[in-house]
């Protein structure tokens, strides 16, 4: 990627942070591949499905944001500079001692961050002079310039001072300061508008990995929709669809053709009731009488929900049919002070039965924590039915 893609697509993402009501997730985690390792100095391009502004300021989201690897996979905001500077020594004017120098550069960015130093250039100063140290060629646009670390011995250069953006050269006029040493890691942050922060919301980006010599990586490119303020991008699953029709997408008003949807995380309704469910959860519990069921009234089972809910059915099999009687056997649901029955089941020679209650809200629902015991309340058959599994449907109270 050139320079000025790199320059355009960085400066519209800094108006994009610097709008008024604008938010910005953070990519955090490293690119790691089970054969090759890290993916050191590589470059991640993300680039928007569709065209998008941010709520309230409307600031238009770029299109594309350029983001890197450090030497590690870690995810950066500013490439690493791979190129040694280029710099000019004149004696004649300055102040600084002649001899041989070594200048390294870093690129600075946002807050205060800056990346890992660039290869080391030797400089020679005939006598006392300066040093003009150019602007570097490649202007990542995320980076906010440049910082100029020069010593007397190679590897022990100290920061001397930066540059904001890249128009001008870095000059060297007087003896080595004290400064501070070479940085150990890059701290610059890969920060881009989350798809759950725009207008419209089914937007998502497609990712695309490439190594240090332009290679784009197997697996991608890879559609992603980014949600929060911070994803470690070890743990992002792409997206299965084009568009994506599944979590992490938000969940829609009126999705089309009621498709499923799914939330991957609590769920607080501030206590508002959920209307016209076909079923919420918790689910079902389950069970199994081996060999012929007891007589009325022993127990056959149960369970202790663990929040409030309400019975709304109960399913028999019985691998052994029973004989004679006309009404079958009633169940019922007890926590030992209100019960729930389920009336007229496997009668006669039946061996499947499924039933509401007998009557709702009449001593169906049950608290948390509370114990429920299943027992056979009735049965009139002259043979029982044998080998029988179960299950009690419930939803939430």
């Amino acid at each position: 990627m050139n320079s000025q893609r790199l320059i355009a697509t960085g400066a519209a993402l800094l108006c994009l942070l610097g709008g008024r009501g604008a938010r910005a997730g953070t990519l955090t985690g490293k690119f790691v591949t089970p054969l090759s390792g890290p993916v050191a100095n590589g470059m991640l391009l993300l680039t928007l499905s569709q065209a998008a502004v941010v709520p309230g300021s409307f600031a238009i989201v770029p299109q594309t944001v350029s983001c890197s690897t450090s030497t590690d996979g870690s995810v950066v905001g500013v490439p690493n500079p791979l190129t040694a500077p280029t710099a000019g020594a004149f004696t004649g004017v300055g102040t600084l001692a002649g001899g041989t120098y070594f200048v390294k550069i870093v690129y600075t960015g946002i807050s205060s961050t800056v990346t890992l130093a660039s290869p080391e250039l030797a400089l020679a100063l005939a006598s006392t002079g300066e040093l003009r140290i150019n602007a570097p060629t490649v202007q990542p646009g995320a980076a906010t310039g440049y910082a100029v670390y020069i010593g007397a011995s190679s590897g022990a250069e100290t920061l001397q001072g930066s540059v904001a953006g890249f128009e001008s050269a870095f000059t060297q006029s007087t003896p080595l300061a004290a400064g501070a040493v070479l940085p150990g890691q890059n701290n610059t942050v890969c920060v881009l508008a989350f798809n759950d922060t725009t207008i419209p919301s089914y937007t998502y980006y497609t990712a695309t990995l490439d190594d240090s010599a332009g290679n784009t990586l197997p697996g991608y490119p890879q559609n992603w929709y980014l949600g929060g303020s911070s994803i470690d991008v070890s743990t992002l699953e792409p997206l299965a669809t084009n568009p994506a029709a599944r979590f992490p997408m938000p969940v829609l008003a009126n999705p089309a053709a009621d498709v499923a949807q799914s939330v991957n995380s609590p769920l607080n309704l501030n206590q508002h009731g959920i209307l016209n469910s076909g079923n919420v959860g918790p689910g079902f519990f389950s069970s199994f009488w081996a060999g012929t069921l007891p007589g009325p009234t022993t127990a056959v089972g149960g369970w202790t929900p663990n929040t409030p809910v309400e019975l709304q059915r109960i399913d028999l099999y019985a691998q052994t049919a029973g004989a004679g009687g006309t009404n079958g056997l009633n169940v019922t649901v007890t926590d030992g002070t209100s019960s729930c029955t389920f009336q007229d089941l496997l009668a006669g020679t039946a061996t499947e039965a499924s039933t509401a209650p007998a009557a709702f809200g009449a001593g169906c629902t049950f608290n948390a924590g509370v114990p429920l015991t299943v027992n056979v309340a009735s049965d009139d058959h002259t043979t029982r039915p044998g080998n029988v599994s179960w299950q009690v449907e419930m939803t939430s109270k």
